[in-house]
């Protein structure tokens, strides 16, 4: 998999997954024109989405019913805007079978977004020029 960010002016940025799928991103002013999500909102957006999945691999195995089931995500922040934890509830409807709660909720934590936060991999990141144009 291949994930190319490309910069743009201000603070936009256009990052394009594997030439399939395009994510625009950008920052609030004064940095930004706030046209778009931030780069670490889109982050914690996946963590939602990745989730919220999960819960619906569930309900599809069950043939449960997953209209209505939300994630609900809060990023708990601490000094200086460092992030010092992600608090999630995972919403369902009423009349959803108390029998099948906890699975739900059980298989909604196999979310892999949500496993390499508990487990990061390291990160590596290196310069590169890129090759001169003819």
């Amino acid at each position: 998999m291949t994930i190319i960010a490309r910069l743009h002016d201000g603070a936009r940025i256009e990052t394009v997954i594997e030439g399939r799928f395009t994510i625009e991103s950008d920052q609030p002013p004064p940095i930004g024109e706030d046209k778009a999500p931030s780069p670490f909102d889109v982050f914690l957006a996946s963590v939602a989405a990745c989730t919220g999945y999960f819960a619906q691999r569930y309900c599809r195995k069950w043939k449960l019913p997953h209209e209505g089931i939300e994630v609900v995500l809060e990023p708990v922040w601490g000094e200086r805007h460092a992030l010092q934890e992600i608090r999630m509830k995972l919403v369902v409807p009423p009349g959803f079978p108390a029998e099948h709660r906890e699975g739900l909720l059980r298989n909604a934590s196999y979310c892999p977004v949500k496993k390499v936060l508990e487990s990061p991999p390291p990160v590596e990141l290196v310069l590169a020029e890129s090759p001169s144009s003819p």
